[in-house]
């Protein structure tokens, strides 16, 4: 097996942006303009490596930018079919009015997939 690539890191000079929820509109759903305006700035900023296997993604959102880190991972593949921010994200809002009066206090959030 071959030795891992360093981490690779990027900075994205853009306001942060949510991603906006899928709309309906004449029998179709859609995705948002600003939605895709956002991750298309994101996409272009990206000049690194395509990793292959697990990564671990950190992202610092600060006003004006976002701080990026990808790091190749060495686990096994997970079973698991959805995305890792999914699967987090059915749990903050399951917690919204229980844990928390609203998701939006949740500052950090750590993930991993096994």
């Amino acid at each position: 097996m071959s030795p891992n690539p360093k981490t690779h890191k990027f900075t994205v000079r853009t306001s942060p942006r949510v991603k906006g929820r899928p709309r309906f509109a004449r029998g179709r759903t859609y995705t948002p303009k600003s939605t895709t305006d956002a991750e298309q700035i994101i996409a272009e900023a990206y000049r690194g490596p395509k990793f292959e296997g697990p990564v671990s993604l950190s992202c610092v959102f600060q006003k004006d930018k976002i701080l990026i880190s990808l790091t190749p991972l060495e686990v096994e593949k997970s079973p698991l079919r959805g995305d890792v921010s999914n699967y987090l994200k059915l749990v903050e809002d399951a917690l919204n009015g229980l844990a928390y009066d609203d998701d939006r206090q949740v500052h950090r959030l750590v993930g991993r997939k096994q």
